[in-house]
């Protein structure tokens, strides 16, 4: 049979209330056997007989407040144990050992040195009261109080460890509720991230769309039609994007199908840009993709994403019928993205194309921390009254021959 450490017993006899009462009903049960009921002083005298039993059962009933208060437990008992220079063969020593190992498991105080000191005259009382009953008192005191002192000090030595095991349970477990704290904060940063790349984009378009088609409709209606036709594909669009987040808040952690809804793909690039030449956008798009490059999941999303964004700012802010470039390039080297387009001049030259921007830049500043998240930067300068949005982002994961 495996016995059990030292100072794992001593921590359960402090935790719960069945192991502090063993603590306490053991405690008195060793010092009255160890006792053995002789009541004669060193003067030669009597005390009464029931002194003893009833001076321990009391005094140790101090130890149900180990957790509490182990200092003044400690300094009680280190008291008690005087009694054996009046009673040589009265000793109690149980109680002194755990409030020993209790105050060793707290953090130090000003209190600490003279508490060891009444610890050690204690120990002292112990040793001398054994030792005056041999032919060689002086010899004998110093042999018993090293060997007081080699047991307190293991006691002490186990609860500082306990202490230290403490202490790095409680620093662990505020970095563990730290994580998660931070873990749930970026997920709900992402998941508006999603909402604004995604849905709010193609709202966008259907707003535009539906102004469009009510600023035509009472002149010519047959002109309403591809506003209409645009409307449809952008409130489809709109349906997807949401169906995506929706996915992603429904999915529950640890669940067998805890994946997120599936990111959108750079298939997806030609339909943003048919809904924003609806909308009477001119868009020149080249798409150079090396078959062999295999993109991570996320920097195709974020790919997509910047696409979008820059799409929709282009149809907020560009001239009417104004022309957009949107280039692509993936391969070995990475993805690199760049959408230019002209834009109207901002009433203050102060004002930054960001700043210029519906939501005071919020867009761009998601995807420059999405593009982050990926390894990549995003970057945005204005050159005269044309707009350029780019995004790079190298070596995608998995890309190869």
């Amino acid at each position: 049979m495996r016995p059990v450490p030292l100072g794992k017993l001593l921590r359960l006899t402090m935790v719960t209330l069945p192991g502090r009462l063993a603590a306490v009903t053991l405690a008195i049960a060793v010092d009255l056997l160890v006792w053995g009921g002789d009541v004669t002083t060193a003067s030669g005298d009597h005390v009464p007989g029931w002194l003893p039993p009833v001076v321990t059962v009391v005094a140790y009933q101090s130890l149900w407040a180990l957790g509490t208060r182990p200092q003044v437990v400690l300094a009680l008992h280190s008291t008690l144990a005087l009694v054996s220079t009046m009673v040589p063969k009265w000793q109690p020593f149980a109680g002194l050992l755990l409030a020993t190992y209790a105050m060793s498991s707290r953090p130090r105080t000003r209190h600490t040195g003279a508490l060891l000191a009444w610890l050690g005259a204690g120990l002292l009382s112990h040793s001398y009261a054994s030792a005056r009953l041999t032919s060689d008192p002086v010899r004998s005191t110093a042999t018993l109080l090293l060997l007081w002192t080699a047991l307190v000090a293991a006691i002490w030595v186990a609860g500082a460890r306990h202490r230290q095991v403490v202490a790095r349970a409680r620093t662990a477990g505020e970095l563990i509720s730290s994580r998660a704290d931070r873990e749930l904060a970026d997920e709900r940063l992402r998941i508006a991230r999603d909402l604004h790349d995604g849905v709010c984009a193609a709202l966008t378009a259907i707003h535009l769309q539906a102004a469009g088609a009510r600023a035509i409709g009472a002149t010519s209606g047959g002109l309403t039609a591809p506003s209409l036709a645009a409307i449809q594909t952008s409130a489809e669009r709109s349906l997807l994007e949401l169906r995506r987040v929706v996915g992603d808040l429904r999915c529950e952690p640890g669940a067998a199908d805890a994946s997120p809804a599936p990111g959108p793909h750079l298939a997806e690039v030609s339909d943003l840009v048919e809904i924003v030449r609806a909308a009477g956008l001119r868009v020149h798009l080249t798409q150079r993709v090396d078959p062999a490059a295999v993109l991570d999941p996320r920097i195709e999303a974020t790919v997509v994403r910047v696409v979008q964004e820059g799409l929709t700012n282009a149809l907020k802010h560009a001239p009417a019928h104004a022309r957009c470039a949107v280039a692509i390039e993936i391969g070995d080297r990475g993805a690199h993205v760049r959408i230019s387009n002209p834009q109207r001049p901002w009433p203050s030259a102060g004002n930054t194309p960001a700043a210029g921007l519906t939501g005071g830049g919020v867009g761009l500043a998601s995807l420059r921390e999405r593009a982050a998240l990926v390894g990549g930067r995003l970057t945005w300068r204005a050159d005269g009254n044309r707009f350029a949005l780019e995004l790079a982002v190298p070596q995608p994961v998995g890309a190869g021959r």
